[in-house]
């Protein structure tokens, strides 16, 4: 896999619909656990390759429900502001230290050693989403919000 290459297709991000459908499955499993709420913007275009961006939805949902607690909440944005195309999940949980932000997209890092036996992994996640931003001339951020953390992915859009 190289998360740095894209295949120049267009990819209609309204298909973010879909893809929040399938992630959505994964909730399911888990009733009142965690609540799930969406904001998905209709005929948001970009380029890029749809296999990567599904890979970085996937990863950075993925990584919410990890790191949600139970009774938490997930929060999905998929929207255009301007000429860009904004992507973000937005998740509850614990406190993570002023330092750590940055970091969380270094290939191998952990928040906290004890948080990779609970929910495994090897700390690389993030690090292939930055990457797979990256490729498609965008920018990833993680940024502290009064509950949790919120990753956003802004890339540029089509139209």
């Amino acid at each position: 896999m190289n998360a740095n290459r894209t295949s120049g297709c267009e990819h209609p991000c309204k298909s973010a619909g879909r893809m929040f459908f399938e992630f959505s499955c994964k909730f399911k499993k888990h009733p009142g656990r965690i609540a799930l709420q969406s904001d998905i913007a209709e005929e948001l275009h970009m380029e890029g390759d749809a296999a990567r961006i599904h890979q970085l939805v996937s990863l950075l949902v993925d990584n919410a429900v990890k790191y949600t607690p139970e009774g938490g909440k997930i929060h999905i944005f998929w929207r255009k502001n301007g000429k860009k195309a904004e992507f973000s999940v937005q998740n509850t949980c614990d406190t993570l230290p002023e330092g750590d932000l940055n970091r969380l997209f270094d290939r191998f890092y952990r928040a906290d050693a004890s948080r990779a036996r609970e929910s495994g992994g090897y700390g690389i996640g993030l690090s292939v989403a930055a990457a797979i931003v990256k490729a498609h001339k965008g920018k990833i951020t993680a940024e502290r919000t009064r509950d949790g953390i919120c990753f956003k992915a802004v890339f540029p859009a089509k139209g």
